[in-house]
């Protein structure tokens, strides 16, 4: 396992280097992941901060297999924000 550095807020990666990465933790800008799997593209990795794991997409298949997968799954988290967004809205302006 490698140590990896991935952003607050969205789990994308940030940085490899503990120098760079260190110094966003304690900006609270990173968290750090001991996790990460050796040799896996830092695209393909993502934080998950619901089970505090490194998830990789589409471990073992091709560039398009993984693309595709991360595409899913982003549109899937963007899709939940944007209905509880609207459910914010939507008791809010119940609330007015």
């Amino acid at each position: 396992m490698a140590t990896y550095y991935f952003k607050i807020g969205t789990g994308e990666p940030f940085s490899a280097n503990a120098v760079t990465g260190d110094e966003a933790v304690s900006k609270g800008e990173a968290v750090k992941s001991d996790s990460a799997p050796d040799g896996v593209e830092a695209w393909r990795m993502k934080y998950n901060f619901s089970t505090n794991a490194v998830d990789v997409y589409a471990d073992g298949k091709d560039e398009a297999g993984a693309q595709a997968q991360r595409d899913a799954e982003d549109k899937t988290a963007d899709d939940a924000t944007k209905a509880a967004d609207a459910d914010r809205a939507a008791a809010a302006k119940a609330d007015a």
